[in-house]
């Protein structure tokens, strides 16, 4: 029974699985026979960057096992490519990286590097070059081991994934012209060759350039032939290299092998001769970085097996075993010639050859194919013909590598779609080889060709690959340094091998850009600036990658730090700038009946455009729309389309969509989340309710924004009237006057954000003129303001050409709803001055309110209680304290005048209650101290009158008296600014839509007109 139960719940289980997996991922799962098919499934397992992982999410995303995407429109094109024989290291690694290296400078300009150089110099440069490509590869060991490079474009993927599409892109098409660049010097080379055993071909006028392009030409079609046939012919050229070598060593040790190359120079192998080669000799116009730029080239094949990564059984190991060996060997050999030339013949003789050559003719390098296929000739065993042909054989085997890769290089640029222009490239042909690209490399390639130099070939493209192995380095630091998740190399989560990356890699960078300058400052600037221009034509042109790099991890720390370095207070205190929230509907709560194709009303993002005029503030703005009716579509396309304004109008910060029921409660939901640390909102800015009469709720519900906007102290902009405003296709430049209404308080808010909308063109051809608006006042005080806020302006250099004038009125009650508090406003910001550590001086800062235009009121640096002022609630408290109803909420309200006699009411109510708080609060103080005398506190208003709680029938007159005197100068501005009044209730509808009558009361008969309410603690300094 038990076996019965084990066999239930153990195979039967294992087997009902084994189908389930079977039906999903249409493969067959079965346990291994033998280890040895067990070690191939381990070898097979899933990693992240594998083939197998590929074929999961296919399966995953609903796409049958096998599925290739078609990679041309071509219907001649097979859906599948051909399986490619896998190669081990030896001959998928170790023999390319040695051809690519083993070229014909080897053979035609090492004598003469020791010449000039001396061997002590000479194998100096070598070492210079090997530590480059030894930093390289071990950064390229690290790529292949985390699995970055593996089937994925080779170093160019890796560069443009960890350096970000564009400075890949523009590096890889810097690598790719160093490819080129070395298959045409090696075609050169093998000219010269084929010159020293034909001298007759010498005599065809521009044989270099001839021969070498005829030349490019033949090695592009063998190319064609696909890869195989390279890897096989490579395989035979490798054995012939290495017996032209092997020519040379000998004929050095058996050197000198006639009496005329005794007579010339060249005295065998030699202690002496050793000894008096050790130091340079240069020539005239030579220099260490002339041979640096000679033996540089012969270190430029180490990538050769990252761009054969698609073939390679194991290419995390072959990389690194094969590119290590590769360059080791290569330095040994590098380097036993120089000693073996320096030993063999005087420098004259390496420098010049046997006395035959022309002076006269020589190049920059001090040897023409006489003189070198005369030293050849006479050093090589046994005879000179082998080692010409063996010389030309080495540089056709080197040209045909290099084409090989870079038409391969410039296929997987093109399929980044980075640039539109090398787009038809990506396609493959039937084979799956890059067909388009060779042709376009062979042409390049033969245009190159007609340099017909190898010494001044060789500079360019020693510049070209220290830029490509410069970032290589830069990347692999850069992704160690910033512990990026993706990045996991061989031994990364242990220190020494982490401390490794990081010190190889910075050598590498120094290495690099040190070669760089001794090759040539002029070409080390000239190819960054390349690689520079190149970066801004594809940020430029490009398309928009669909990857990150890890340019964004840098990103992502610094700004992690400056966030965590940011506090919210500092906003306030200095260097304010606005940070707005911007909040409009979307959809059914839209004012706009018009709707466009996606649902939202064509003037929905009006708002956001008249944000963008006022830019110049230079601050961060976030764009949320608020979607009523909206599915996950229509927030994508909403998405994407608030995105797209933003980039239209210039607008630095961040789009976003919330989802809400209604307006008011996804404005709540924004101005609560918007942001993160010091990095928030302060201000907010809304479309003033058209319809607010219409919609008994919308007057509510816009009132208890605003003051839950007020509440997490977030200054307030409401554009009324945007249907006028000149944005979008009516955004013409508006002439007349910006007319900025100062009503007793915000006031460097106004200024701040006039000074703003005045930078931009529309608004630059409209002067600004400044409202104060006082109660009471004579000519010296008027005057006294009027002096004051001119010079403040003068100082700060805002609005150049200000006209300033002053409105005096003498009834309190026009302008109620400004006063009723202020006394408590002054001392709180008073306080809140005081209690910071920034030693603010009232010259260096923007007047607040008006009380701020004249010296001695209330000096900021001293409290609210030194002063001899009562201790006022704060404003959490006044905020936080109870309103009384007048009306009950089913009260029916319909007239104008009603709403606003209610103003008076509550504004009389609530200065009634606040005064008796601090009497309150006035008796605690004292009996605290243990005074007994009770001392009533002056009033908290800032008027002594005292009406009553009676709604008198005129309360509203003194509202449209002050509307009239508002209307009378600014009716025919371009724009009025006006500050906004604390809000006195939010508890029925009725209070709620008081407040909005009373604004609107105040800009009735205005066009244009933006209200602004701060929090009362910004600080507008100057430095």
């Amino acid at each position: 029974m038990a076996d019965k139960n084990d066999n239930r719940y153990g195979s039967a289980a294992s087997t009902d699985k084994s189908s389930n997996l079977n039906n999903l991922f249409n493969v067959k799962i079965t346990p291994p026979s033998s280890e040895e098919d067990g070690e191939q499934i381990q070898q097979n397992d899933l990693t992240i960057f594998g083939a197998d992982a590929s074929m999961l999410g296919e399966t995953l995303r609903g796409r049958p096992a096998g599925y290739k995407p078609r990679r041309s429109s071509d219907s001649s094109v097979k859906s599948e490519v051909p399986k490619k024989k896998l190669k081990g290291t030896f001959s998928g690694v170790l023999v390319p990286t040695c051809e690519n290296m083993w070229g014909v400078l080897i053979f035609l300009r090492f004598f003469y590097v020791v010449g000039n150089a001396g061997v002590g110099q000479a194998c100096l440069a070598v070492v210079l070059s090997f530590i480059v490509a030894f930093c390289t590869t071990s950064c390229l060991s690290a790529i292949a081991s985390s699995g970055g490079v593996v089937s994925e474009g080779g170093p160019y993927h890796m560069l443009s994934r960890s350096l970000g599409p564009y400075a890949g892109a523009s590096v890889g098409i810097t690598y790719y012209l160093g490819f080129a660049l070395l298959g045409v010097l090696e075609s050169v080379g093998a000219i010269d060759a084929l010159v020293m055993a034909a001298p007759t071909l010498s005599t065809v006028p521009a044989y270099h350039q001839i021969f070498g392009g005829s030349l490019v030409l033949i090695l592009n079609f063998v190319v064609w032939g696909g890869i195989n046939i390279v890897t096989k012919l490579g395989v035979v050229f490798v054995v012939v290299v290495a017996l032209t070598i092997l020519m040379f060593y000998v004929g050095i040790f058996v050197s000198p092998q006639t009496e005329a190359a005794e007579l010339a120079g060249v005295t065998g192998l030699s202690a002496s001769t050793l000894g008096d080669n050790l130091g340079p000799s240069y020539d005239p116009g030579v220099r260490f970085g002339t041979v640096l730029a000679i033996i540089f080239p012969c270190f430029t094949g180490i990538l050769s097996g990252a761009n054969r990564a698609d073939v390679l059984r194991n290419p995390q190991k072959s990389i690194r075993n094969g590119t290590f060996g590769a360059i080791t060997i290569s330095l040994f050999m590098y380097l036993s010639f120089m000693f073996f030339w320096g030993a063999v013949a005087t420098s004259d003789y390496l420098k010049h050859g046997p006395p035959l050559g022309d002076a006269a003719h020589r190049r920059l390098s001090g040897v023409n194919n006489d003189e070198a296929g005369a030293i050849v000739g006479q050093i090589v065993w046994p005879h000179r013909i082998p080692a010409y042909v063996g010389i030309f054989i080495s540089s056709v085997s080197q040209a045909l590598q290099c084409f090989t890769v870079a038409p391969r290089l410039l296929q997987s640029i093109s399929a980044d779609n980075l640039l539109p222009i090398l787009k038809p490239l990506s396609t493959l042909n039937r084979k799956g080889e890059p067909a388009r690209a060779l042709v376009i490399t062979a042409i390049l390639a033969i245009a190159l060709s007609m340099i017909g130099d190898l010494d001044l070939i060789a500079p360019l493209l020693t510049m070209c690959f220290l830029v490509c192995y410069m970032f290589m380095n830069i990347s692999c630091l850069m992704l160690t340094l910033l512990k990026t998740p993706t990045w996991r190399p061989a031994g990364i989560f242990r220190r020494r091998f982490r401390l490794w990356y990081i010190i190889s890699s910075f050598v590498g960078v120094v290495a690099s850009l040190a070669v760089m300058i001794i090759v040539s400052v002029y070409w080390t600037i000239g190819v960054l600036v390349l690689a520079a221009l190149l970066y801004l034509y594809l940020d430029w042109v490009g398309a928009e990658a669909e990857w990150g790099s890890g340019l964004d991890g840098l990103r992502y720390n610094f700004a992690l730090t400056a966030l965590q370095g940011l506090q919210e207070k500092v906003h306030k205190r200095i260097n304010w700038r606005p940070q707005v929230l911007v909040l409009y509907p979307v959809g059914n709560g839209c004012n706009s009946s018009e709707n466009d194709n996606d649902g939202a009303t064509a003037g929905t993002h009006d708002l956001l455009r008249f944000y963008g005029q006022m830019r110049k503030g230079r601050g961060m703005c976030v764009a949320s729309a608020i979607v009523l009716d909206g599915d996950d579509k229509r927030v994508i396309a909403e998405k994407k389309r608030v995105a797209e304004v933003m980039a239209k109008e210039s607008i630095q910060g961040f789009a976003d969509v919330v989802v809400a029921p209604s307006f008011g409660e996804g404005a709540s939901y924004a101005v609560q989340l918007a942001g993160i640390g010091g990095l928030r909102p302060n201000s907010v800015m809304l479309e003033w309710p058209s319809n607010w009469r219409r919609r008994s709720e919308e007057a509510r519900e816009f009132v208890r924004l605003l003051q839950f906007a007020t509440n997490t102290n977030k200054a307030v902009m409401c554009v009324k009237n945007l249907a006028y405003m000149p944005v979008g296709e009516r955004a013409i430049p508006m002439n007349g006057t910006i007319d900025v209404w100062w009503m007793i308080h915000d006031g460097g808010f106004l200024l701040l954000c006039a000074h703003f909308l005045k930078q931009h063109k529309i608004w630059r051809g409209c002067q600004v003129r400044v409202l104060l608006v006082m109660e009471h006042a004579d000519e010296e005080a008027t005057a006294t303001a009027k002096a004051n806020l001119t010079k403040l302006l003068s100082n700060h250099r805002l609005l150049d050409g200000v006209i300033i004038e002053v409105v005096v009125l003498h009834d309190d009650a026009m302008i109620e709803p400004y006063t009723y508090d202020w006394t408590m406003k002054v001392t709180n910001r008073v306080d809140d001055l005081a209690a910071s550590d920034m030693p603010f001086k009232r010259q260096n800062t923007l007047p607040t309110s008006l009380d701020d235009l004249f010296d001695g009121v209330l000096p900021v640096k001293t409290s609210a209680k030194a002063v001899g002022l009562p201790h006022h609630p704060s404003v959490e408290e006044r905020r936080a304290a109870p309103v009384l109803r007048a009306f009950d909420e089913d009260l029916e309200w319909t007239s104008e005048s009603d709403l606003l006699s209610n103003v008076h009411k509550k504004i009389e109510e609530r200065r009634s209650y606040m005064d008796r708080l601090a009497q309150v609060n006035a008796f605690s103080s004292n009996s605290q101290s243990g005074n007994s005398t009770l001392k009533v506190p002056q009033t908290i208003s800032g008027s002594n009158r005292r009406g009553s709680t009676v709604v008198h029938p005129n309360s509203a007159r003194p509202y449209m008296r002050m509307n009239a005197i508002i209307a009378e100068r600014s009716k025919d501005s371009a724009l009025v600014m006006m500050n906004m009044p604390d809000i006195w209730s939010t508890e029925s509808e009725k209070d709620c839509a008081s407040y909005m009558a009373y604004c609107d009361c105040l800009t009735k008969s205005l066009d244009r007109v933006l209200l602004l309410h701060s929090t009362g603690l910004e600080v507008f300094t100057r430095f």
